[in-house]
């Protein structure tokens, strides 16, 4: 009679054991904290690269599988525990490390083009700003033109401030920051020397 008790702790035995098997085999996963914080280190390696501003579109994609990650953690930590599965986001974090790796490798490439570009609009912004300067000396210089001719000087003055903060960014080698400033002298340059030459023209050119 004594085989009795120990077949019916045997059966006792059974569920937990699947208990346990459940348990190890699924839902039951930790969050990926470390594949988490992997990606966040891939995408910050990207934007120090520059990545935001000269491989948007990559840098755009893996900051969004980051999101969506995070997303998917959060959702998965609202269930019980048994039923959790990480598996998502840990392929979502997984895209995301690409995603960054691939934006760090655009923005380095990206920027030997913008570079050029940034080069071009310098001397475009030097030119620009100079033909104004001479511009202004050829300007009516009437009564009634006084105020006009003061504060095209004070834009001009302004505009040379900001062709020397165009030029610390390219030294910074923030050539689409140079790239912007510049682009923005040119345009206000050129539209100081519009102004003058119609005055000149109204004034019958004297």
């Amino acid at each position: 009679m004594t085989p009795f008790p120990f077949r019916r702790l045997g059966l006792s035995v059974l569920p937990l054991m699947a208990f346990s098997l459940v348990l190890s085999t699924s839902g039951c996963s930790k969050a990926p904290a470390q594949d988490l914080q992997t990606a966040s280190a891939s995408l910050e390696e990207a934007r120090k690269a520059g990545a935001d501003a000269y491989a948007p579109d990559s840098f755009s994609r893996a900051q969004q599988s980051l999101e969506q990650a995070k997303a998917e953690i959060a959702a998965q930590d609202k269930k019980f525990v048994l039923l959790r599965s990480y598996g998502k986001a840990k392929t979502l974090l997984s895209q995301a490390r690409t995603d960054a790796g691939t934006a760090k490798l655009d923005s380095a490439s990206n920027k030997l083009q913008f570079k050029g570009q940034a080069e071009e609009s310098m001397t475009q912004a030097r030119t620009s700003l100079e033909a104004a300067r001479a511009a202004l000396l050829t300007a009516p210089a009437g009564k009634d033109a006084r105020a006009d001719l003061e504060a095209m000087r004070g834009d001009l003055d302004g505009l040379a401030t900001a062709l020397a903060d165009a030029e610390a960014a390219m030294t910074a080698s923030d050539f689409a920051g140079a790239k912007q400033k510049a682009d923005q002298i040119v345009q206000e340059a050129t539209a100081i020397s519009a102004d003058i030459a119609r005055a000149r023209a109204k004034s019958g050119g004297r």
